[in-house]
C-alpha cells in the first residue's frame, strides 16, 4: 500500500510540473497571445491561493500522523488516512492547475507565482511527511 501511495503522489506532482512546463513554453516560446486581460489571471490566482490556504492551513494539520508502533503499510491502509491525504493532494493540485490556466490565458505573474507555490507545496506534502520518517 505504501508503494501505491507514493506512486499516486509522484504522479500528481509530475503531472502538475508537466502542465506548468507546457504552459510556460507555450507562453514564452511560441508567443501565444490570448485575448484575456490580466484581471482574469489575478482572479484565478486569488481563488487558487484561497484554495491553497484552506488546504495547507486546515486540512494538512488535521491529517493523522503515523504512531511510532505502526508500520507505514498499516498507516496507509486506514481509510481516514489515505482518504484525507488524497483529498489534500487533489486540493493542492487543483489550486496549481487553476493557477497555471490563469497564467496560460493571461501571462500574468501572479498566477505563475501561485502555481509555483502549489507545485512546491504538493512536492513537500509527500507521504513521508505524514509517516514521520
Amino acid at each position: 500500500m505504501t508503494r501505491a501511495i507514493r506512486i499516486i503522489h509522484i504522479a500528481l506532482v509530475l503531472g502538475l510540473v508537466l502542465i506548468a512546463g507546457t504552459f510556460f513554453v507555450l507562453r514564452q516560446r511560441t508567443g501565444l497571445m490570448l485575448a484575456f486581460g490580466p484581471f482574469l489571471g489575478v482572479l484565478l490566482a486569488a481563488i487558487a491561493l484561497v484554495n491553497l490556504i484552506l488546504a495547507l492551513g486546515f486540512l494538512a494539520p488535521r491529517l493523522p500522523r503515523r504512531p511510532a508502533d505502526q508500520s507505514p503499510d498499516d498507516y496507509w491502509m486506514r481509510t481516514e488516512t489515505r482518504g484525507a491525504a488524497i483529498i489534500l493532494w487533489v486540493l493542492v493540485e487543483g489550486a496549481g492547475l487553476l493557477s497555471w490556466v490563469g497564467y496560460l490565458l493571461t501571462g500574468a505573474w501572479a498566477p505563475a507565482a501561485v502555481g509555483v507555490l502549489a507545485v512546491a507545496s504538493l512536492a513537500l506534502l509527500g507521504p513521508t511527511r505524514f509517516e514521520g520518517s
